[in-house]
């Protein structure tokens, strides 16, 4: 039972992780109205980021190990995409300029 419960940590950090990325992501995808938008803003990263510390905090230690590694898993999977993404769009506009 206890891997089960570890597994189900490690599943809810991940998704956890995420959300508060796509949390902090809305800092850009709204900076055109960042004046009007910026409370909806921080209250998303403040309500992600307090779930996150809540959660973690009242987690027993060895789900709490398994949490925290779900978070960093997937942060560190999520930056490693970012230079892909790069290489994806160089060659694309290399492709445009050879036509």
């Amino acid at each position: 039972m206890t891997l089960l419960l570890q597994i189900a940590a490690f599943a809810l950090g991940s998704y956890l992780s995420i959300r508060m990325i796509v949390a902090l992501h809305g800092i850009a995808d709204l900076w055109f109205m960042i004046d009007k938008a910026w409370p909806r803003v921080l209250a998303g990263v403040l309500a992600w980021g307090a779930a996150i510390g809540v959660i973690a905090w009242l987690m027993e230690r060895p789900y709490q190990a398994a949490f925290v590694w779900g978070l960093l898993t997937y942060l560190v999977f999520y930056l490693s995409l970012l230079p892909l993404v790069g290489l994806y769009f160089a060659s694309r506009r290399t492709d445009r300029d050879i036509d």
